[in-house]
């Protein structure tokens, strides 16, 4: 009835139309709801990121020819985003992009070998990564290193991200979709802690060949551990952490730089897009477990204070 219809809508439920359309009206998204919180003000950010890029890939669609959305195309457009409107998007970019570039290409896709990412955000690292293995597998096309009908037999997926936010992680997945990489790279939902061990279930023992972190700083040298103690890392894996001045890992920096199972290396460069922000990419190569000490239990930098306070707290003796 009529009178049900306007009941609806002062109530801002579903109401029908002739056509019999079902209309959401926008007095429904009450002030509790989530797409009118304060937690969708990032969400909303994001939007624009992907409403820019689908934007722009119907203009190149429409412009036919040579033009086609590629990765590189796609990584390019993300850093012109963040140059324009959307300078709150912190990526790997600049001399950041230029350390991973090579610590990647670096890194021989051998057999059964994977690379995997802590904290996919939007996908932007992820699709640096499954580009550089793309070209790996055009040029070995190209010299009949690789056969075509060979090459899905080399394992699975070969770059492997992980993210805890499902929105995060979907729009990954798209930007992964538009720059045709989905065969290559594949998103995991859920905290890094939790999926590590699936790493071992899914491509077992010694099968990554790089690691590249940037999820929370305070978790480096928990998730390192963990790669550690179920033997996931192949001797030479490559791991590259982000972001560890600026918020911080000083546990990380200290595990990797003192430990002779690492060849580290600290980079000290600016934020991306920030010239008056310093932070660090620590870049480290991982030995083995039978390197140097890796055997031995290697004391925390404030096991010394843990040691002089519980002797003051001990009683005296009568």
């Amino acid at each position: 009835d009529e009178d049900d219809e306007e009941v609806a809508e002062n109530t801002g439920e579903l109401s029908l139309r002739g056509n019999h359309e079902r209309v959401l009206h926008p007095e429904a998204f009450a002030a509790g709801m989530p797409l009118a919180g304060v937690l969708s003000s990032g969400y909303r950010k994001l939007g624009m990121l992907v409403e820019h890029l689908e934007t722009r890939s119907w203009e190149m669609e429409a412009m036919g020819g040579k033009h086609r959305v590629t990765a590189d195309w796609v990584l390019k457009e993300i850093d012109k985003f963040a140059q324009g409107l959307g300078k709150w998007l912190k990526v790997a970019g600049d001399d950041k992009s230029e350390i991973l570039n090579h610590s990647i290409y670096s890194r021989p896709l051998t057999e059964h070998k994977t690379m995997v990412e802590f904290g996919a955000f939007v996908g932007y690292t992820a699709t640096r990564m499954g580009r550089a293995v793309q070209v790996c597998y055009e040029k070995g096309y190209e010299d009949g290193s690789i056969l075509f009908e060979d090459s899905r037999l080399q394992g699975c997926n070969r770059v492997t991200t992980m993210e805890i936010d499902p929105v995060h992680a979907c729009i990954a997945r798209h930007v992964l979709d538009m720059g045709r990489l989905s065969h290559i790279v594949e998103v995991w939902i859920g905290q890094v802690k939790d999926l590590i061990p699936r790493l071992g279930e899914e491509y077992g023992a010694m099968s990554l060949n790089m690691v590249f972190m940037d999820q929370r700083g305070t978790t480096f040298h928990d998730d390192l551990s963990q790669l550690e103690e179920l033997g996931l890392m192949f001797p030479s894996c490559r791991i590259v952490a982000d972001n560890t001045v600026k918020p911080g890992s000083p546990v990380y920096n200290w595990h990797t730089t003192v430990s002779e199972c690492y060849d580290t290396i600290n980079y000290s460069l600016n934020e991306f897009l920030e010239a008056t922000i310093e932070d660090w990419q620590v870049v480290c190569d991982y030995k083995g477990p039978l390197a140097g000490n890796c055997g031995r239990t290697r004391p925390m930098p404030w096991s010394h204070l843990m040691r002089h306070e519980a002797k003051e707290w001990q009683p005296e003796a009568e």
